[in-house]
């Protein structure tokens, strides 16, 4: 089976490069547009069996631009709970705390009040494990930029400073095998935009090395 995961399109925040974690900013007009392109890499498969969202707006949103009317929502696909840092402007964080915010990319630093990366890391794995057992065929996760970083460490032990940061809109896939062993994921793609000029957009320059 395969576990599609797609990130948000870009939100106003986002935009302002301002973090959100559990707030939830809506969607910008260049990401609702992100999340329309994206909808054509669904429009001609199969439909998938299960597809379940984070109950943030922002997700649930980019499920029904892709074209998805039934869904589940789970909160455990929420982004990490940022605590002191929610609201504020990544320049502000770097200004105020240099290094922090690195840091936090990398997954060796919790923000004040936050969540941490194994507790974080934890609750995205059991909703994904019970997505997964739950579904006879191909499962649809729409969610946040952490959450596919987080699956890419379950599942296949890419840890935080392995990874670039993920587009908004982005899918990334992976062959799972029912999780029931070791090795039983293999990833396939990992941040697919419809669009290159995704790649390039600012907001994707804070990669931690």
């Amino acid at each position: 089976m395969r576990l599609i995961l797609v990130r948000h399109g870009e939100t106003v925040w986002n935009a302002e490069r301002r973090l959100q974690g559990h707030a939830d900013a809506p969607l910008s007009p260049r990401g609702i547009e992100q999340a329309r392109r994206a909808a054509t890499f669904f429009a001609d498969g199969p439909a998938p069996a299960h597809v379940v969202t984070s109950d943030l707006n922002r997700a649930r949103h980019t499920a029904e631009l892709l074209g998805f009317t039934d869904f589940a929502t789970d909160e455990r696909l929420r982004e990490m709970d940022l605590g002191d840092w929610t609201g504020r402007w990544i320049e502000q964080i770097e200004a105020s705390d240099p290094g922090a915010y690195r840091d936090w990319r990398l997954g060796s630093y919790t923000p004040p009040r936050g969540e941490g990366w194994g507790q974080f890391r934890q609750r995205v794995g059991a909703a994904i494990g019970e997505a997964v057992d739950r579904s006879d065929g191909d499962v649809v996760v729409v969610a946040h930029e952490g959450v596919v970083r987080a699956a890419c460490d379950v599942l296949v032990g890419l840890a935080p400073s392995s990874l670039s940061p993920i587009a908004p809109a982005a899918i990334t896939i992976f062959d799972v095998n029912r999780l029931t062993q070791p090795g039983g994921a293999r990833l396939v793609a990992f941040n697919i935009t419809p669009s290159p000029d995704d790649l390039r957009m600012r907001g994707l320059d804070h990669a931690p090395v």
